[in-house]
């Protein structure tokens, strides 16, 4: 399987060469609208463009998916569109995005948008999931749906749920790897990644897994594993899921953003170790890896960097993003991608 990453601002992506855009599966981009330049519109690459601040890190905000066989043999790229959902494909890989408004409630419109995208896997004959994105508005709100007032996160993992559990081929027990955030305003948001090769669920030996929590966590658990390890024909690819300070399933060091961003790294690290024990082999570490780091307070963003770079070491590859986490608690989440070819933009 062919495939890498490039990481650059939205304004770099119409200075590519045609055959680098012609190679590109899918984007995730952040940034207020009027900061950007949507260059992926006219060139039909689907894109996922999120207006949440970019704290620090523009320069690799935006993250591009590659088909290395159409980049390298100019392999062509289909593009297609069902439902609500915009995807670019080849043989081995699918990439789509979709945006749902929230029409009756934050619950139905995850049911439907995930759905949609179940229809369109058995459609086109991409049974595996290797990750999903998901954003919505005001993820700790609580607003009424079909199970009355509810926490909106607790909607969406209902919904997300019950799409799972309809699912007439099953899932079985190769949940993805996946992050759930919230942002200022806006529709719910999803890009994903499918493919035809078997993924490998990792999961986090400090942490209960996530669909086992216990009932206080909302009526429906959340449907995700820690990681997700795919094996490449160059390099295997961890994506790693958002990772936050809880040990267990509890959330530690309330009100204390240095330790929490600790705590997420030790999180981190038994993630990427315990990929390496499937591997049986010692491929990922913490230095050579991309970094999607969302932060609640802008202003806790010095504190954050810093104590990823006094436990790290050196100089990380990071993108610092503003947005709301999942538990009300928690002060930071942070996401991961690990073994794959990068491309890092110099431009500052």
């Amino acid at each position: 399987m062919g495939i890498k990453t490039a990481y650059m601002p939205f304004a770099d992506i119409n200075q590519q060469p045609k055959s680098w855009k012609d190679s590109a599966l899918g984007v995730i981009g952040f940034g207020t609208i009027e900061s950007t330049n949507n260059a992926t519109e006219t060139l039909e690459i689907p894109t996922i463009q999120l207006p949440a601040p970019v704290l620090d890190g523009a320069n690799i905000a935006v993250e591009i998916w590659l088909s290395h066989h159409a980049l390298l043999q100019g392999k062509p790229l289909k593009n297609g569109q069902r439902d609500a959902i915009q995807y670019r494909l080849n043989d081995e890989l699918l990439f789509g995005v979709i945006s749902v408004p929230e029409l009756g409630s934050l619950q139905t419109a995850t049911e439907s948008a995930y759905c949609q995208i179940f229809a369109l896997m058995e459609a086109l004959d991409y049974p595996h999931i290797y990750r999903f994105w998901n954003y919505m508005a005001d993820i700790n709100g609580i607003s009424h749906g079909i199970n009355g007032d509810l926490e909106r996160y607790r909607q969406f993992n209902v919904g997300r749920k019950d799409a799972f559990l309809a699912y007439e081929n099953g899932i079985g027990d190769q949940l993805p790897a996946a992050c759930a955030l919230g942002l200022a305003d806006g529709p719910l948001a999803i890009a994903f990644l499918l493919g035809r090769e078997a993924p490998i669920a990792i999961q986090n030996p400090r942490q209960i897994n996530a669909y086992e929590y216990p009932d206080e966590y909302g009526p429906r658990t959340p449907n995700f594993s820690r990681a997700t390890l795919l094996r490449t024909e160059q390099n295997p690819l961890l994506f790693i899921s958002g990772t936050a300070s809880i040990v267990g399933h509890l959330t530690l060091h309330l009100s204390n953003v240095i330790a929490q961003t600790n705590e997420t790294l030790v999180n981190l690290e038994a993630v990427i170790t315990e990929a390496n024990h499937v591997l049986g082999e010692q491929i990922f570490n913490l230095h050579d890896i991309y970094f999607r780091v969302y932060i609640r307070h802008a202003a806790d963003l010095s504190a954050v960097r810093n104590e990823m770079q006094r436990y790290i070491g050196g100089a990380i590859k990071a993108v610092f993003i503003q947005a709301d986490i999942c538990r009300q608690e928690l002060l930071l989440e942070i996401e991961a991608t690990a073994g794959q070819m990068l491309e890092i933009s110099q431009a500052e």
